[in-house]
This record gives structure tokens, C-alpha cells and sequence, in this order.
């Protein structure tokens, strides 16, 4: 113990030692010289008592120190005479007698510093005073005047000090700073070289040394030594309190760094410990100041506002803010769960509404709630989390500010936070394996508004966002991400290629903050989605559960143990209802989504510039784009283009207002790119969130507003000339997502594909367009139609099946029901819902299909009636006009036919609107004719009278129908008197799939069979192989069966031939 005693003494004296070279006195903004070592005594040297050499005439003007006055009066006042009854000359003013320097010394320093050497004045007009009878008998034995002075301060600090209460020597020596900087930057001097001034600099010096002691040393003052900092909790007291730090204390602090190099580690180790205690508190805590003060219940209770400004305020000061990021745990860690609580900053960033605490207090019993309530809850957190945010970008602006290697620092932590999250886009997440969600936000909220001084309007800094970043070092970790269209191995290849040279300031904040929306705010956004499909099928199961509680009636222990789990699990619910809630009220914020586009914007006009390799958009995008790709597009992280889809997705359906038009180009112009040259994303659900973000764009707003992107549509130049055939290009890769759910995902796909075509088909722009655009490149559109009529094959079939099943099930339960034992009626119940639920989900689809069918049969007749379409097309046709209007239409009567959207008569309606389109093909007319399974002329009779009987069409559309019947009768008779006259066909001259004769035999080249040209291409358009050996086939590759050909055109010849003969002959028999 000795040992130590005596370590501590050496240090004090070496301390103690440096206050009799004083440096400079700090200054309160006017030039000031350095103090004169005359006027500083040595700390242990004898007492000086030389008088001064001059005398003042006034005492000086009394202060105000933190709301407490400090009366200064002369050393010896004569004593105030009684008030006389005439008043005085105003003209002459009483004389005043001068004080003298040691007056003024002691006088002054006894009150700022709250010392006394007499016993008996232990106690004056301001409060207590300390007494210090220590230093009283030095000075009797050294036969000093009992005074307090500058050469004697050391040692009345040093006692006064140690006598605070509770041994916390900052509590005295803090409210002496606040009192005598006070009266140093009020004191009215003559001149640097003033006494007064001189001695208020020293004693001012003095006084920072000391705190500087009770900080580094404060075992010097008789306190026991702990591991806790003696600074940390004085930091979260307002700067405004006697015992807080303020400005003028942490700026003479830092002007001490040099000369002190215990004083910077001691702000670090403050800051250090301020987030150690901060990181187990949330914003909810009305936090207890930690161990050391709580230990006292010194201090009131705190709040996180308070942790906020202590940091806000050490960060104001450069030096501080550099030093803060050497600390050793700025970045110390790479475990993504305790990244946010071990970090410095972490605990900063992870407090948010989002901490599950803090959600349950904001919608406690979420179920109970009304909306009122939740949308008043909802507007609470918003502030809350967007004070967290403005805080935080304060904290790390002045970080980024402080210096170079600082600004270093702080991007290596947000980087570090970014690689280590890759886990936050993972299929299943463990939130125990990641940062929270509140942390991330944080992150993105923070990154975003970094990025808003380079976002200008006319993106005049988008040229320095340099690609070149994903050959240097980079601190965003992407090698193992998706990317946007390249394998592993095509990936490894480019990111192996370095270039040299270094990034700029905003490439480093694009990148990380393109990264931080992906971990960050687009993670939320798929976990509420998730969310709400959870909370529904926790609210399904509960009520299954609460069903179940009469078998546990009669046995206590089962239904206690039953109720204690039921409750757990409603818990649970209440808790995910609230996360929604937070979530929604955190993602809802039009603030920051508007800040978030912003950002987006900026992405979306990048990548464009990548791909086209114009100067967009002061150039414009041309398509197709190159067919050759830039490699480092192929290489961007798939997240890139999934993040500006992600956000638009979200802004489109929940708050569409908030976009600008002219974000509104760039977007259009994104998703029309990627739609036409599609072979530049591999992702197909990429793809299909440009069609989403279309579809959303042209919903109707509440009130009846047209959609956002509807007036953008039809107007703008690019979209008139691109966005008909790149939806319709979708349409046709749609058929094959490479999924699983490929085949329900294509026809949610098409319905959005519909809806954009009806939203621009009333523009002419668009359909003469589309008209060119089919004479160019027939193919194109053959393949478009072939795969519309499947799809209007599929639906209709789907959905009259569904009604029919209704239909039967129905009928069963009315007439049967009350016969039939539970688990039966059971059973057909929800076979019954099955059914119903598909006719839903396929009578919507039918309803959209049907409506684009009766569209492009109107503007694309031609592709309609190729040969390898018609058949097929007239098929359908007959076979749903005979569902609707045949003999078993009775079995599509279900009750409350509107609860499925089906209104057979409009239905029936566009059908015939389709057979009308193509009255004016013969080779349709001549398809249905041979169409032998469903044609049926009374199915046509019946129709017109339906339409007739309903209005459903005007005069010259019923004579018109009935003109096609007439022709379809017309074109049947001919061709059974064709078929007649041709007799037996041949089996070589038959086509292998239809059995009909061939007019143009073409030979497969790996199965070398012949078939009919039209036959062939009509399967390849559902199925690129060989039908008979399931060998990859294009129809380029068959070939020409000219010998085959020959033949039959022989055969057809002779036949006819014949034909005519027998017609010669039956004339002249008939003529004899």
C-alpha cells in the first residue's frame, strides 16, 4: 500500500510540478499575451507576501455565476451611515476607496472557489463555504497573512477538493470552473498585463489542472480507485448545471492534448464507458445513471436524449471526435449480434422504436386498439425515430469532419456492419444471428442523408461515382452476392482484376448506402410482408386452439396447462401484431421515403448511364441496348437493381403520392430498359417486379385520381415507342420463371401485363405502334398470341370446372346435407370452400384474358388467323360458346354468382366480340367449320337469342352474328364435299400429330419424320423439341419434303380430276 501511496505522491508532484510554468491563459476570443511568471508562485515554494506595486481605484463589477450572485466588496468598507432626511447632491458622488491586488485576491478567489481559512465563516449571503484549516496552519507556520491567493491556490484546491462529498472532487471543483470562467471572460481589464486579469488566468489554469487531476487521478484526492471513469457521468448532466461539462471546459481541455497525454485517453474511456451502459438500455429506459453514480443516487435519473448530447457535444470538438474513433472497441468486433452492443457507436444506433420493449409500449393489447389509436401510436414513433436519426447524423457528420483517418474509420464501421449482415437476406433469419432491425434502419436512415448534399436535381455529380471501386479494395464485401447476370466463376474473374488509384468520398457512401437498404430498410419491408401473412395464420391456429378448450374442461391440470400455453402463444401474437404495427409506422414515414427515392433516383440514373453508355440523362437511353454487356453491370450485386424495385414496389402501393414526375421518368425509363433488353438481368422475379411497379403505377388513387404513372405513359415519348412490345416481350418469358412456382407465377405476372396494355390501349400512339411492330416481326407475335390463347384455354376451362364443382356440391348439401354424418358435411364443406377460392382466383384471370383477347383479335387479326393458330383458336371458341350456351350451361348456376366476379352475360358478350373480329378471315370462317368436337349451329341460335333477349349488342352486331353463321355453314358444307370428293387419303400423305392431309410436309432432322409445316410450328411454340424423340428443335432447322410435297399435290390433282369426271358423266346421263 505504501508503494502505491508512493507512486501516486510522484505523480502529483510531477503534475503539480507543471503549474509553475503555466502556459498561456486560454483566451475568450481577444488576443492575450503570455502570463508573466512573477505574478504564478511554485506549488510548494514559500508563500510570497510582497504587496503589489499598484493599486486599483474601483472594485470591479459583480458577476453573475450560474444564477447565484458573487458579491465583491472593498477590503475595508467604512461602515454606512444612517440615511438623512434631505437628499443628497446628486453631483457629487461619495468617494470610493481603492482595493488593493491582495484584497481583490482574496476577496475573489474565497468566493469563486467557496473556501475560507476562518472557521467562523464557514458560511455566507451564497452558502456554504469550505474551510480549510490545513492550509490555515501552513500559512501560521510559515507567518503568512491568512488570505487566500494565487501562490497558495494549488493547495486549497487540492484540500477543498478532497473534502466533496460522497469523495467526488469534480462535484466541487466543476461548479468553481463554471465561476471562475464566468468572471475571467466578464472581467473589464486594462491590458494583458492587468493584476486582476493575470490573477483570474492563473486561478482559472489552476482550476483546470485540478479537474484534470479528479478526471486522471482522482485517488490524488483521497477517493478509492475504480475501473469506472470519473468523467463519464458529469457528461450526461445538462452543460447548463453547475456540476456539467461545458463548451469552455471540453475546448481548454483539448488545448491540453499536447501537453497532457492522459487527457484525450481520459474522453475516450468516458465515451467508452457512456456506450458499455448504453448498451443495455432502449429508448423506453428512463436510465439510472450506471454503477458509480447509481451506487449514490447522486444524480437524477437520465435519458437517452441525455447519452445523445453528451456524445453531440464531445464530437463538436475535432479533436475529441478523432480521438473517439481510436478508441480500441470503435470497431472491435465482427459478431453481427453484438456488433450494435460492443462497437462504440453500436449501442448509439441500436436504440430505436423497433426494440421490442419499446414496440409493446407503443401498441400494448394491439388487438383492443381502434385505428385512431394506432395511427396516433404510429405518428409518436415516427417522431421518435426521426429525432434518433437527426441525432445520429449529427454524431457522424462531425466524426466524418474531424479528420481523415477519423472519416476512414467511420466508413471501415459502417462497412463492417454491412459484411457481417449478409445473413439479414437469408430465406429463414435467426434474429439472434444478426444486428437487430432498429440498428440497420438506423444505418440506412444515416447513410441516406449523407448521400443528400451530391444528390442536386441535374445529377452533376453522378460522373464521380466511380465503378472502378469494385476493382480497388473495396470496403463493401460483394464477392458473394448474386449478381446481376454473371455465374460465380465470371464474377471471381472480375473482381480478381485490380485497378489502381483510390475512391472518392461519395463513391464510398453510394456503395455502402446501396448496400445498407439492402440489410437494412428493404429487409424490413420483406419482414412485414412476412409479418402479415404470420399474424394471419396465428390468428387462424388461436381460434383453432380456443375450439379445442371444452375437451379439457373436466380435467383442472390439462386446462391450466392448456391455458398457460395459449396464452403464451397469443403473447406472442400481440407481440407480432405490435412489430407490424412498429413497422408500418417506421416504413410509412413520407419523410424519409421521399429521402430513400431520392436516393433510388440517384441509382436508377447510374445504372442507365452503365448500360447505355450515354451521358444520361443529358443524353438519352437508346434501345435495344448494346448486345454486348459491360462486364462490370454483369458483375454489380443483383441487389443494385432488386433495392430501386424493392422501394418503388412499396412506395407505389402504399403511398404513390409521393412521387415527383420527373422521378417518375427515370423509373418508367429503368423498367422499360430491363423489360425490352431483357437479356441483361438474369432474375426473372426482377423482372417481374418492373412489371409490379408499372401495374401499381397505374391503380386508381383514393377519390378516383388516375394512377401516378398513367399520364406519364401515354405522354412520354420513350414509352410510346417501347413499352407495348417490352411488356408483351415479358409476357412470352414469362411462360418459364426456372421455379417451382413458375406456372401460378406467370399468370400473376400476365395479369399485371393486362392491366398496364387496357390502362394505355386508348391511346392510338400505342396501337399503330403495335400494328408496325406485327409486320416487322410476325414470329414475335405469333408466339405472343399462341401463348395468349393458351392461357384463355387454361382460365376458362379452370373456372367453369370450379363452377361446375360448386354447382354439384351445392346441390349435394341442399338436398342431402341434414342426412349426411359431421366428418361427410365436413368434408363437402371444404371441398366446397376449395372450389369456391379457385373460382375467385380464376375468374379474374378468365375476366382479364377474355378482355385482351377481344383487344388484339381486334388489332392483330392476321397474327390470329397463321395457320398454326387458328385451328386452335376457333377450338376454344366453339368449346366455351358451347359451355355457355349448350346443354350443360345449367351446370355453372351457383349461388351468388357475383361473389366470384363472373357475369356470364358480359362474358358471353366479349366471346362473340372475338368471333366478330375475325368475320372477315376466311381461314378462321373455315376453322370453325372444321372444327368437329364443339361447332354447333344452334349454339350459334341460341347465343343470338341471349343477346337479343338482353341487349347485349346492337342491330348490326346481331346481323353481323348472324352473317357468320350463315358463312361458317356456308364453309362446312364446302369442305365434308372437299373431303368427300377426296376419298381415301393415303397414311403417308396424313399428318402424324392431326391426321389430316398435309399441304406443306417439312422433315424433322434428328427423327426424320414428315409433318405438316404448320402442324409443327403450332407445337413448337409450346414446346421446343421434337415431338417424337424430345430432341431439341427450332423450326429453322426442318427441311423441305419437296418429293412429299410433289405427291400430294398429285393425289390432289387426280382426285380432283376425278371429281370432275363423274361430274361430267352424272351431266350427261342426266342430259340422255
Amino acid at each position: 500500500m505504501s508503494d502505491t501511496l508512493s507512486d501516486a505522491d510522484k505523480i502529483r508532484n510531477k503534475r503539480l510540478a507543471k503549474l509553475s510554468n503555466p502556459a498561456q491563459p486560454s483566451g475568450d476570443g481577444n488576443s492575450e499575451s503570455a502570463q508573466s511568471s512573477a505574478n504564478t508562485s511554485p506549488s510548494h515554494s514559500p508563500l510570497s507576501t510582497q504587496p503589489p506595486s499598484r493599486l486599483f481605484n474601483a472594485p470591479p463589477t459583480p458577476q453573475q455565476s450560474e444564477g447565484k450572485r458573487i458579491k465583491i466588496t472593498p477590503a475595508a468598507a467604512t461602515p454606512e451611515r444612517p440615511p438623512s432626511a434631505a437628499p443628497s447632491a446628486p453631483s457629487t458622488p461619495p468617494p470610493q476607496k481603492i482595493e488593493s491586488i491582495e484584497a481583490f485576491e482574496d476577496r475573489t478567489l474565497s468566493a469563486v472557489f467557496r473556501v475560507t481559512l476562518k472557521e467562523e465563516g464557514q458560511r455566507d449571503i451564497h452558502g456554504n463555504r469550505t474551510y480549510l484549516p490545513g492550509l490555515r496552519t501552513e500559512l501560521q507556520d510559515e507567518g503568512q497573512d491568512l488570505r487566500i491567493q494565487v501562490g497558495v491556490l494549488d493547495q486549497a484546491l487540492l484540500e477543498a477538493a478532497s473534502k466533496a462529498e460522497r469523495q467526488r472532487p469534480l462535484d466541487y471543483l466543476l461548479p468553481c470552473w463554471k465561476r471562475i470562467t464566468k468572471l475571467y471572460k466578464g472581467l473589464r481589464r486594462t491590458g494583458d498585463n492587468d493584476p486582476k486579469y493575470q490573477v483570474l488566468c492563473e486561478a482559472r489554469r489552476l482550476c483546470m489542472s485540478y479537474c484534470i487531476f479528479a478526471i486522471t487521478m482522482p485517488e490524488m484526492f483521497g477517493s478509492e480507485w475504480s475501473p469506472q471513469s470519473s468523467l463519464a457521468s458529469y457528461l450526461l448532466i445538462d452543460p447548463e448545471d453547475d456540476r456539467g461539462i461545458d463548451f469552455e471546459f471540453i475546448n481548454e481541455a483539448v488545448r491540453r492534448f499536447d501537453e497532457d497525454d492522459s487527457v484525450k485517453p481520459a474522453f475516450i474511456s468516458a465515451v467508452e464507458q457512456l456506450s458499455a451502459q448504453l448498451s443495455s438500455m432502449n429508448v423506453n429506459d428512463d436510465y439510472k445513471s450506471y454503477a458509480i453514480v447509481s451506487q449514490t443516487s447522486q444524480f437524477p435519473w437520465t435519458t437517452s436524449d441525455q447519452y445523445f448530447q453528451a456524445l453531440r457535444n464531445l464530437v463538436r470538438h475535432g479533436s475529441i471526435a478523432a480521438a473517439i474513433t481510436e478508441s480500441s472497441i470503435f470497431n472491435n468486433t465482427k459478431d453481427p449480434a453484438q456488433f450494435e452492443k460492443t462497437t462504440l457507436l453500436g449501442p448509439w444506433f441500436r436504440l430505436s422504436p423497433l426494440q421490442a420493449n419499446v414496440t409493446l409500449s407503443y401498441f400494448s393489447s394491439p388487438k383492443t386498439r381502434d385505428q385512431a389509436y394506432i395511427s396516433n401510436a404510429q405518428r409518436s414513433l415516427r417522431m421518435t425515430q426521426q429525432m434518433l436519426s437527426s441525432d445520429l447524423l449529427d454524431v457522424i457528420n462531425h466524426l466524418i469532419r474531424a479528420s481523415k483517418e477519423a472519416r476512414d474509420r467511420v466508413l471501415d464501421w459502417f462497412a463492417t456492419a454491412m459484411n457481417i449482415n449478409h445473413k439479414r437476406r437469408a430465406m429463414q433469419v435467426d434474429p439472434e444471428q444478426v444486428s437487430s432491425d432498429g440498428f440497420m434502419f438506423n444505418l440506412t436512415t444515416c447513410l441516406d442523408q449523407l448521400c443528400e448534399p451530391f444528390m442536386d436535381a441535374a445529377f452533376t455529380k453522378i460522373d464521380r461515382v466511380d465503378a472502378d471501386y469494385l476493382h480497388r479494395d473495396s470496403r463493401v464485401d460483394m464477392r458473394d452476392e448474386t449478381k446481376i447476370n454473371a455465374d460465380q466463376h465470371a464474377s471471381d474473374a472480375f473482381y480478381s482484376k485490380k485497378v489502381e488509384g483510390t475512391s472518392n468520398f461519395i463513391t464510398e457512401i453510394f456503395f455502402l448506402t446501396v448496400a445498407a437498404h439492402h440489410y437494412g430498410s428493404e429487409s424490413l419491408t420483406s419482414k412485414m410482408e412476412q409479418l402479415e401473412k404470420d399474424v394471419r395464420h396465428m390468428e387462424s391456429t388461436i381460434t383453432k386452439f380456443e375450439l379445442e378448450r371444452v375437451r379439457w374442461l373436466n380435467n383442472p391440470q390439462q386446462l391450466r396447462t392448456f391455458d398457460t400455453a395459449l396464452k403464451k402463444y397469443k403473447d406472442k401474437l400481440d407481440l407480432g401484431i405490435a412489430l407490424k404495427y412498429s413497422l408500418q409506422g417506421v416504413l410509412f414515414d413520407e419523410h424519409w421515403q421521399a429521402r430513400s427515392m431520392l436516393f433510388m433516383r440517384y441509382v436508377t440514373v447510374w445504372l442507365l448511364r452503365l448500360v447505355s453508355g450515354k451521358n444520361f440523362p443529358k443524353e438519352q437511353v437508346t434501345l435495344p441496348l448494346p448486345e454486348q454487356q459491360p462486364e462490370v453491370f454483369k458483375c454489380l450485386p443483383e441487389y443494385f437493381l432488386e433495392d430501386v424495385v424493392s422501394n418503388f414496389k412499396f412506395i407505389m402501393w402504399c403511398m404513390p403520392h409521393i412521387i415527383t414526375a420527373t422521378q417518375g421518368d427515370e423509373l418508367v425509363m429503368l423498367c422499360i430498359t430491363f423489360l425490352e433488353s431483357s437479356a441483361y438481368v438474369k432474375n426473372p422475379y426482377l423482372k417481374a417486379g418492373l412489371i409490379s411497379i408499372l401495374f401499381r403505377g397505374t391503380w386508381k388513387r383514393p377519390g378516383g385520381a388516375s394512377g401516378v404513372l398513367v399520364d406519364l405513359l401515354n405522354s412520354m415519348p420513350f414509352a410510346n415507342e417501347h413499352l407495348l412490345h417490352a411488356v408483351m416481350r415479358f409476357y412470352i418469358e414469362a411462360e418459364f420463371t426456372g421455379t417451382h412456382s413458375q406456372f401460378y407465377d406467370k399468370f400473376n405476372i400476365r395479369y399485371e401485363i393486362f392491366e398496364i396494355i387496357k390502362c394505355i390501349w386508348p391511346n392510338t400512339l400505342y396501337r399503330e405502334k403495335l400494328s408496325i411492330q406485327a409486320n416487322q416481326n410476325l414470329d414475335f407475335f405469333v408466339q405472343f398470341v399462341n401463348l395468349l390463347l393458351n392461357d384463355v384455354t387454361y382460365v376458362l376451362d379452370e373456372s367453369f370446372g370450379a363452377f361446375k364443382t360448386i354447382h354439384n356440391t351445392q346441390t349435394e348439401l341442399n338436398t342431402q346435407g341434414n342426412s349426411m354424418d359431421e366428418a361427410t358435411r365436413q368434408q363437402r364443406e371444404e371441398h366446397l370452400s376449395s372450389a369456391q377460392r379457385s373460382a375467385k382466383s380464376y375468374m379474374q384471370l378468365t375476366n382479364q384474358t377474355v378482355s385482351m383477347l377481344k383487344l388484339f383479335t381486334d388489332a392483330l387479326a392476321d397474327s390470329f388467323t397463321m395457320p398454326e393458330i387458328v385451328q386452335r383458336l376457333a377450338d376454344m371458341l366453339d368449346y366455351n360458346l358451347d359451355a355457355m350456351v349448350g346443354p350443360k350451361s345449367s351446370n355453372l348456376r351457383v349461388d351468388n354468382l357475383q361473389e366470384y366476379g363472373f357475369n356470364p352475360r358480359a362474358l358471353l358478350s366479349e366471346i362473340v366480340d372475338v368471333y366478330l373480329n375475325l368475320i372477315g378471315k376466311e381461314n378462321f370462317i373455315l376453322a370453325v367449320a372444321r372444327d368437329g368436337r364443339s361447332y354447333k349451329p344452334a349454339n350459334f341460335e341460341k347465343a343470338a337469342d341471349i343477346i337479343r333477349k338482353w341487349s347485349l349488342k346492337s342491330p348490326e352486331h346481331l346481323r353481323r352474328w348472324s352473317q357468320l353463321q350463315k358463312k361458317v355453314q356456308a364453309a362446312k358444307e364446302a369442305d365434308e364435299q372437299a373431303e368427300e370428293d377426296m376419298g381415301e387419303i393415303p397414311e403417308e400423305f396424313l399428318d402424324p400429330l392431326m391426321y389430316s392431309l398435309m399441304d406443306d410436309p417439312v422433315i424433322l432432322p434428328s427423327s426424320r419424320i414428315a409433318i405438316d409445316r404448320a402442324t409443327i410450328r403450332s407445337h413448337l411454340l409450346s414446346d421446343p423439341h421434337d415431338p417424337f424423340n424430345r430432341v431439341p428443335l427450332k423450326i429453322e432447322d426442318v427441311v423441305a419434303d419437296t418429293d412429299l410435297k410433289a405427291k400430294i399435290e398429285a393425289f390432289k390433282t387426280e382426285k380432283l380430276a376425278g371429281k370432275r369426271r363423274e361430274m361430267v358423266h352424272d351431266r350427261m346421263d342426266t342430259s340422255t
